[in-house]
């Protein structure tokens, strides 16, 4: 939108999607044959720019289809054209009024209504948010969100999706890209080492509320290294965060028993019954369980919490580990077949 004063008068420009131009004309309008000044009084105004006018007195301009001009698409949050077919941009025309400011400005607040209730919900994203970046974003960006806008975060890809009013949404994408160039000129990093046994504790819930504590983002670099980033009057806070975090749980790393087929057996079992799940439910642990398809020679069920929790914690894993050896094997069946053996618990396990 963009306005100039000439004479008393003011001029305003809407870029409204093309698909609410036959709600802006209203009914019995020929929005497809002519263009509509004020001084044709009927032959294309349809009944609701009729009203518009009346009301205000101002001369609302709308051009024939056949000079607009053609659809491009948005562009990526870095230039680049856009290739997803729900970030394209809709054909938008320009409508222009012309009056005395206030009407002008009547007239815009009751076309913009329309074109918000009937205008197709626009999309556009944010991608590629540098890693370290990502946090910071990802703390802030709630306070983007409007009535006019909605925005959803994807950590995994760090991106933000953006969804709603044209205009709002725009505007939104500029204040992101905006505190992402801040950001990049203003944090810096410094690097410590702690052992890798408590990196479990820097990552995940632990580095959101390292985040919330000190406005520093926490990330495991290789070995024993830790990074935080942070503004530089942050840092310190920072890092005295990281340390209590550090040591604010006990580990124990409960050893699988071998070899490390039956390892692999064991932790595809907790797996399937979720182990995790369980133990958190009756002790406030914490759970990380191996992977089978580990390349390790020895996988290990991890338990964080408070010690006489934990403590518990690893005395369940025992006794369960207890009741399986001997009682786990591996057996090969047709595939043919895994629907037959499977039966009605086929939705309960993931075969």
């Amino acid at each position: 939108m963009s306005y100039k004063i000439f004479h008393n008068q003011v001029t305003l420009v809407i870029n409204a999607p093309a698909s609410t131009i036959p709600s802006i004309i209203g009914p019995r309008g020929k929005y497809a044959t002519c263009s509509i000044p004020s001084s044709i009084p009927h032959g294309c105004l349809g009944t609701t720019l009729k009203q518009i006018r009346d009301q205000t007195s101002v001369r609302i301009d709308i051009p024939k289809r056949e000079v607009t001009p053609p659809a491009t698409g948005i562009g990526h949050a870095n230039g680049k054209a856009a290739h997803d077919d729900e970030d394209e941009e809709e054909l938008t025309i320009p409508v222009t009024l012309v009056g005395p400011q206030p009407l002008a400005f009547e007239a815009q607040t009751m076309l913009k209504k329309i074109i918000a209730s009937r205008a197709p919900k626009y999309k556009q994203r944010v991608r590629d948010i540098p890693v370290h970046i990502f946090p910071f974003v990802s703390s802030r960006y709630v306070t983007l969100a409007s009535d006019q806008v909605n925005l959803s975060l994807n950590s995994e890809s760090r991106e933000i999706t953006l969804t709603g009013d044209r205009e709002a949404v725009g505007e939104v994408v500029e204040a992101v890209k905006h505190m992402i160039s801040e950001l990049e000129s203003s944090i810096t990093s410094i690097k410590m080492s702690l052992p890798q046994r408590q990196h479990r504790l820097l990552t995940g819930a632990y580095a959101d509320d390292i985040m919330k504590e000190s406005n520093c983002a926490v990330f495991i670099g290789q070995g024993a290294e830790v990074i935080v980033w942070g503004h530089s009057p942050d840092l310190a806070a920072g890092l005295t965060a990281v340390m209590a975090q550090a040591n604010s749980k006990y580990i124990h790393e409960f050893a699988l028993p071998g070899p490390v087929e039956l390892s692999k057996q064991l932790a595809t079992y907790f797996g399937r019954i979720h182990l995790d799940r369980i133990i958190k439910s009756k002790h406030d642990v914490d759970t990380f369980l191996p992977s089978p398809q580990s390349e390790s020679e020895s996988l290990c069920v991890e338990l964080v919490g408070d010690k006489p929790e934990v403590d518990a914690s690893v005395k369940v894993v025992a006794e369960l580990i207890g009741k399986l050896i001997g009682g786990v094997r591996e057996v090969s069946v047709d595939w043919l077949l895994h629907k037959v053996i499977v039966g009605k618990n086929a939705k309960r396990y993931d075969f």
